[in-house]
């Protein structure tokens, strides 16, 4: 499908190994990856990546204390973004670059669902990297990643909350379980997210 809004960004959350076959499989997420992926060839704009990076002593693995599996370690396939990206981009300015990488959860002591927290290699924020909300020329934002449930939702609510138009791209979204991600879509279309 095609947009014409000449100025949206698109915004991958977490398309990583460990949330595509690894600690923490979703489900639909090697479909997430090539839906989204043909969504970037089939919609030319400023992409950006959000990636959970973290160190092996993360406060939220389990065997620290937290909820998760140890997953997404800096430095290994697990976080590393899904080769398509790089091999399946036809736009080499869209693919994964230190450009457009914003990491989250770099902080052993402290978890980051939201990609809004994400931070550049050069401390640029996603905020500023898509540009100022609240005007008539504000950017849509696109989203397209994993989890619905966990990641994607605090990423969109955070997104609705500083005033951006969010489209959620639905058939490239991975997910924990079915009925969380639509249970989770409908809340979202609530608060005036479009879902596409």
């Amino acid at each position: 499908m095609k947009i014409d809004n000449p100025t949206p960004v698109h915004v991958v959350v977490d398309m990583l190994y460990d949330f595509i076959d690894g600690s923490l499989a979703c489900l639909n997420a090697n479909e997430a990856v090539i839906n989204s992926v043909k969504f970037i060839n089939d919609n030319p704009m400023r992409v950006a990546y959000v990636c959970d990076r973290h160190p092996d002593n993360h406060c939220s693995f389990s065997d620290k204390g937290g909820v998760w599996p140890p997953h997404c370690v800096a430095g290994t396939r697990g976080g590393t973004i899904h080769e398509l990206y790089s091999t399946g981009v036809n736009d080499e300015s869209s693919s994964p670059s230190d450009k457009n990488v914003f990491l989250k959860g770099e902080n052993p002591s402290q978890e980051q669902y939201s990609g809004f927290e994400g931070i550049r290699i050069d401390g640029k924020t996603l905020f500023e990297f898509i540009g100022e909300a609240g005007k008539e020329s504000s950017p849509e934002v696109y989203v397209s990643g994993i989890a619905t449930e966990f990641c994607i939702n605090e990423t969109v609510k955070d997104l609705v909350k500083a005033g951006y138009k969010v489209v959620l791209i639905t058939d490239a979204l991975g997910y924990v379980s079915r009925e969380g991600h639509l249970e989770t879509l409908k809340k979202l279309e609530g608060n005036n997210v479009t879902l596409l």
